[in-house]
């Protein structure tokens, strides 16, 4: 199985991320099979319901993938977030209700991934946050306007800049989750709601999601566009050079003030 694959279950498609010995951190290869599996299913009007999940126990999605991005130059950090906003722009666009199974860790790249679905469903093990802050970054793909788009910009931006990790529970209270289902349980569930959703009228169901989303949508492509910008300029300056290299070697960051 690759790090990321789409698959097609009749009226029923799930995109599964397959990196569980690097907790399916977010790498360029992940984001462009995510593009893929987005620009498939746009082409797929027998598809209703779209599953987003990953494979282990452990981590929904831990983050991107600091390994690959460490020694980025600043146009290729940009790309790099464009790249992710890109691929998380075309899932969160698609006609077909998308629905967010979360087991784990849903952090950085993670939860912002989680936030292209149009709503999550959680294991009460899951855990949420940005941490990008902490490593002298910012979130760079969708992270910093949708999050605000769903839970408010000033809830928003005390979770970009504390970095602080949530819990189900405290997810659920600010209304990122709209349901926290014990672990054993939660797979099943997921495809029990998506088959609710499926049984619905189709074009009904299609017409539902374009209209409650339209108003979110209107002017993003400007915040998308400067958050791209801005997470490029973070790299190789003193501050994410310190940030990164500390969460790769496991130390706390020492940052110059």
């Amino acid at each position: 199985m690759a790090s990321a694959e789409l698959v097609v279950e009749g009226t029923l498609a799930k995109i599964i991320i397959n990196r569980p010995e690097a907790l399916n951190a977010i790498n360029a290869e992940v984001l462009r099979l995510i593009q893929k599996a987005s620009n498939d299913l746009a082409d797929m009007p027998e598809v209703q319901v779209v599953i987003l999940k990953s494979v282990g126990e452990k981590a929904f999605v831990a983050g991107a993938d600091l390994k690959e991005m460490q020694g980025l130059s600043q146009s290729d950090a940009a790309e790099f977030s464009a790249l992710g906003a890109r691929a998380f722009g075309s899932l969160a666009k698609l006609s077909q209700i998308v629905v967010g199974q979360i087991q784990g860790f849903a952090l950085g790249g993670g939860l912002e991934l989680a936030l292209s679905a149009d709503f999550l469903w959680a294991s009460e093990k899951a855990q949420f946050g940005l941490p990008e802050v902490s490593l002298g970054l910012i979130p760079g793909f969708g992270g910093t306007q949708r999050l605000a788009a769903r839970i408010g910009a000033s809830r928003a931006l005390e979770w970009v800049t504390s970095a602080q990790r949530y819990t189900a529970d405290q997810a659920f209270q600010v209304g990122l989750i709209n349901k926290i289902l014990p672990a054993d349980q939660l797979e099943a569930q997921v495809e029990l709601l998506a088959k609710k959703i499926i049984s619905n009228g189709p074009n009904a169901v299609r017409a539902a999601k374009k209209l409650v989303t339209l108003t979110s949508r209107h002017d993003e492509g400007i915040g998308y566009l400067a958050e791209s910008s801005q997470f490029g300029l973070r790299f190789q300056t003193p501050e994410s050079n310190e940030g990164i290299a500390a969460f790769i070697e496991k130390r706390k960051a020492e940052f110059k003030k």
